[in-house]
């Protein structure tokens, strides 16, 4: 098992190693004047890996995510799991206007095809209780 980190949560990521007592590798990210992201991974990768980031401030942070996943599972990952202390998007789980987006049904599915396990610390959920329903499918665990 391997914890990778994106730079801007970095040592958060190395603790997380350090406590798990497994190798820490980061993530590279280059943005493009266009505010495009390329991220690169290790090229070699074990088939247990955690991704470790926050996801506050997520519009930029969720393409990176990603663009993170689907390259560490082309590159033989089969178990991936998510460690993001803020869980984004979670708040709106209905529609409070006609035309208004659920973000939880849209994140949630999301991150659900991506991830095989979520822990977060809060997921900032209003009228559900857990976290499951948010993330369909996967073992979603919120350590509040």
């Amino acid at each position: 098992m391997l914890v990778l980190g994106l730079t801007d949560y970095q040592p958060q990521g190395e603790a997380l190693a350090r406590l798990l007592g497994i190798d820490f590798a980061r993530v590279e990210v280059h943005r493009f004047p266009d505010g495009e992201s390329k991220v690169c991974l290790p090229s070699k990768l074990p088939e247990e890996v955690c991704l470790c980031r926050s996801l506050d401030h997520p519009n930029d942070k969720l393409i990176e995510l990603l663009l993170c996943a689907k390259t560490a599972r082309e590159q033989g990952v089969k178990r991936l799991t998510l460690v993001a202390p803020y869980l984004c998007y979670m708040r709106q789980d209905i529609a409070f206007h006609p035309g208004e987006a659920v973000s939880q049904l849209i994140i949630g599915p999301f991150l659900a095809e991506l991830f095989d396990k979520v822990v977060t610390v809060d997921p900032h959920l209003h009228r559900i209780n857990h976290l499951s329903p948010a993330l369909p499918g996967i073992e979603a665990i919120s350590l509040q």
